[in-house]
């Protein structure tokens, strides 16, 4: 049997502080974990860390898994990471179903964008102003230097930050405390220290908002616009507020540099996909009363149609949306789906593989593809199909978990969780990458090639987690 692999010391104590407190008897009090004050993550340690807490708040729940959504975060999110400064991660950007004004950044690069957030912004620039700001606190590694500037552990440090990130999308005010009692060495210091860091931020995205050509005053009149319907009440701040207070030194400074601006347009305020993503949240939510023009608001009904399984309704309002503009992921894709769902299969399959023709290796149009064919009992089929997308797209994520549900579907064990555990390689999950090609091992007795494979990859991930115990001064063996 192979030594179980360790979890991240912070991934643990924030597993614990999750599931064994419960928000009217916690006593956060962080335990002594064991590090140096001058410690500093590394970049991959911070992404190893952030993927993992990620991967808890999807097991938790409250998280909008739609891949159009998805592809739209991400995709402005590649934009403004590109022409960011500092250390460049690969953005992961999930949207948390919640209604409240907020976004939070945990180590790596991976930001949480809530639904109330995407919704109050009016344009794609206030949208890309607030990411922008978060994508600034990652590039910068703000919560390394957090890390460094702590008199006690550095490990306590990260695990109270990242525990108040991920309580924090439950319940804001309870991780707002448990937040402030994991980084703060003394309390003054870490205010200012945070104010720092906030003001670093507003000026590192507003470069990046130029850089990427899109508008950057969208990101003072978002927040000038959270502060109007506050009223200046602290009653009713909103908690982006809360988390990123908005001082007037702070807008003040924001401001100063948008004069320096020339006058006119800089950049994209708005952009079609901005809009068909907020409609499709609303939609998605059951949301109205928001200002949409007459496109959006068919889509939203269309959405909100197909939610409702009313699907004929939602066909006859998309099919005049796609005709338009049959190219159109955001149109095609519902459509196909409202056709399928209302038992229109010939139709639904013509309206996807016009899609896969233009889109050829898109990991959405793959995963629905491959649904499917098991769907209707096709399950070689769709091994077949998802086999070939590994094999041309090997760093692809979601053409892994594609031949994992297919090789689950037709009885191959080994091929699951190994297609499984390569799924969580490649989000830098390395625990439950370690767990999945440990189940993998276990079927490759007569498979040599497949078990030096396997193999492999587990001493991989085990050196690199050793690293990562090593570096924590953690020398427990488990």
């Amino acid at each position: 049997m192979r030594r179980p692999l360790r979890s991240l010391s912070t991934l643990l104590f924030l597993l614990a502080l999750a599931i064994g407190q419960s928000a009217a008897t916690a006593e956060y009090q962080l335990p002594e974990l064991g590090t140096p004050a001058d410690t500093v993550l590394s970049p991959d340690e911070e992404r190893q860390i952030g993927a993992e807490v990620f991967e808890t708040l999807r097991e938790r729940g409250g998280v909008i898994e739609d891949p159009l959504l998805d592809g739209y975060l991400n995709d402005l999110g590649v934009r403004l990471m590109s022409s960011s400064s500092g250390t460049r991660f690969a953005p992961n950007i999930m949207l948390v179903d919640n209604p409240t004004i907020n976004a939070f950044t945990v180590p790596g690069g991976h930001i949480a964008v809530f639904s109330g957030l995407v919704l109050t912004a009016g344009n794609e620039s206030e949208l890309a102003g607030v990411i922008a700001h978060e994508i600034a606190h990652a590039t910068q590694r703000h919560i390394a230097q957090m890390v460094a500037a702590q008199t006690g552990n550095s490990l306590t440090a990260i695990a109270g930050f990242i525990a108040g990130a991920l309580l924090g999308a439950v319940d804001p005010q309870l991780g707002a405390a448990v937040m402030t009692a994991g980084i703060a060495g003394a309390a003054q210091n870490a205010i200012n220290y945070t104010r720092m860091h906030e003001r670093e931020a507003d000026r590192i995205a507003l470069e990046t908002l130029q850089r990427a050509e899109i508008d950057p005053r969208g990101m003072i009149g978002f927040f000038e616009k959270l502060q109007r319907r506050a009223g200046g009440s602290p009653s009713r701040q909103f908690e982006f507020l809360r988390t990123h207070p908005m001082t007037a030194e702070r807008i003040s400074a924001i401001k100063n540099r948008l004069q320096s601006l020339p006058a006119g347009p800089t950049g994209q305020s708005d952009s079609e996909a901005f809009r068909l993503a907020r409609a499709r949240l609303a939609g998605l939510q059951g949301v109205t009363g928001l200002d949409l023009n007459d496109q959006a608001d068919r889509y939203r009904q269309a959405v909100t149609a197909q939610g409702g399984g009313r699907h004929e309704e939602a066909i006859d309002l998309l099919e005049p949306l796609h005709e338009r503009e049959p190219g159109n992921r955001w149109f095609a894709l519902p459509l196909a789906h409202a056709l399928n769902d209302d038992g229109q299969r010939d139709r639904a399959d013509r309206v996807l593989n016009d899609l896969i023709a233009l889109y050829p290796n898109d990991p959405t149009l793959l995963r629905v593809e491959v649904d499917w064919m098991l769907d209707r009992g096709n399950a070689e089929a769709a091994f077949r199909r998802a086999r070939k997308a590994v094999e041309t797209q090997p760093d692809d994520p979601q053409a892994a978990l594609a031949l994992s549900r297919a090789a689950s579907a037709t009885d191959r064990p080994l091929e699951h969780h190994e297609q499984l555990g390569r799924y969580f390689l490649l989000r830098d999950n390395l625990v439950a990458a370690h767990q999945e090609l440990e189940s993998a091992y276990t079927f490759t007795a007569d498979n040599p090639r497949a078990q030096a494979r396997i193999d492999s990859m587990l001493e991989d991930i085990e050196r690199q987690a050793g690293q990562t115990d090593e570096q924590a001064g953690n020398g427990d063996d488990y």
